[in-house]
């Protein structure tokens, strides 16, 4: 980004243009790094509670497996697979993504256990025709969706 902005203030002899791109560098650039600081963490999984802990700053939060609403396991193409876990936390409904704890049959055991912390876990599977999602009705049942009927013209 501050090559960017190098570019761009050597690029023009009028000051204000560079006053202007050296500002909008400067505030990307620390946008960047609070966005960065928000969203980079560590997620460890323990028996009790799950332990969310920001990188980059003095935040940490345990999260109960009675708070966790849903389970999400997301494998879009072309980038990596990560998980989306929905729970509640003082009050509100929060969600965090990170890098998936596990690949095929070891994502199954890993549902499997997340489940025997809490029973009422949502885990789905995004796209719906991924490969991970006939893995988990193989093993908790095949809940096809249902097409609705047309109404028919008499």
């Amino acid at each position: 980004m501050l090559g960017i902005g190098y570019f761009g203030v050597s690029a023009t002899d009028n000051i204000a243009a560079e006053i202007s791109v050296a500002m909008v560098t400067f505030f990307v650039s620390l946008w960047i790094v609070r966005h960065t600081r928000e969203v980079v963490i560590d997620v460890i999984f323990q028996e009790q509670f799950i332990i969310v802990n920001h990188i980059f700053k003095e935040n940490r939060a345990r999260i109960h497996f009675e708070d966790i609403v849903e389970l999400q396991y997301i494998h879009a193409s072309k980038s990596p697979t990560i998980n989306k876990m929905k729970f509640n936390y003082e009050g509100k409904l929060n969600s965090i993504r990170f890098r998936t704890v596990a690949y095929g049959a070891e994502f199954i055991d890993f549902v499997k256990w997340i489940k025997s912390k809490n029973d009422k876990i949502k885990v789905s599977v995004y796209p719906p025709d991924d490969y991970m999602n006939h893995r988990l009705q193989e093993e908790y049942g095949f809940n096809y969706r249902k097409v609705p009927k047309l109404p028919t013209e008499e």
